[in-house]
């Protein structure tokens, strides 16, 4: 007598649909845990650039700087515009800024510091606002003109005629008095600012009874009048 036994049964469908939830939990789980790390670096690092960012300083220096004299047409005075932002979150400090111009035909150098903020006075008797350390809160920007005036003797002049010349601006800042972990690995010093600027002429009679200021214009650069800023699809 042949007997047979029946083949063994394969996996029912509710072992397969059991085998199926497993997979697809575990599978889910792992992207969960992706997704939950993703999110907690994003945090950490948004609750960094938002509280303990140390600062970020940086300048801006427009296309058109001034060239005047004081003391009587005897003391060169650079006037510069200037806009210092903070993209750090902690506070920063600019003790000083140093002007560094090069004449670019002699290769003659001098340096000059930032002695007042606002524009150059054409009255001699103005009262003049000296400039006094600034702090830069974070995530905030300051914008104001520094006249600078030559470090030590004033002669001899280094603008006294027309040519191009190359600026260095650099910005002094003060160390954290007590800096933590982040201020001594993270830290930072302003890059200067390379520029270069051109003196069209120069009148020492204008410059020094008149005091006047003489507008030193970005090489090549020409303002471009409002009328042609407004395309026809500007509304006006």
């Amino acid at each position: 007598m042949t007997s047979t036994n029946p083949p063994p049964a394969g996996p029912s469908a509710t072992d397969a649909a059991l085998s199926s939830l497993i997979v697809n939990s575990g599978y889910g789980g792992l992207h969960a845990t992706i997704l939950s790390a993703v999110a907690l670096v994003l945090s950490a690092f948004s609750l960094y650039e938002a509280s303990f960012k140390t600062a970020d300083i940086e300048i801006y220096v427009p296309p058109v700087i001034q060239y005047a004299r004081d003391g009587g047409g005897d003391t060169e005075v650079f006037v510069v515009p200037i806009t210092v932002t903070n993209a750090g979150a902690r506070t920063g400090t600019v003790l000083s800024m140093e002007l560094s111009v090069e004449d670019l035909k002699t290769k003659r150098t001098k340096r000059y510091y930032s002695a007042f903020l606002g524009e150059h006075q054409v009255d001699p008797d103005a009262a003049n606002r000296s400039f006094a350390p600034l702090s830069i809160p974070g995530h905030a920007t300051f914008s104001d003109t520094v006249r600078f005036y030559p470090i030590g003797n004033p002669f001899p002049k280094l603008a006294e005629e027309a040519g191009d010349y190359r600026f260095t601006l650099s910005l002094v800042t003060a160390a954290a008095a007590r800096p933590d972990l982040i201020d001594r690995v993270l830290a930072t010093k302003p890059a200067p600012v390379v520029f270069e600027r051109t003196l069209p002429w120069v009148s020492e009679q204008q410059l020094g009874q008149r005091r006047i200021t003489i507008s030193m214009p970005e090489k090549g650069w020409t303002a471009v009048p409002a009328a042609q800023l407004e395309g026809p699809g500007v509304p006006k």
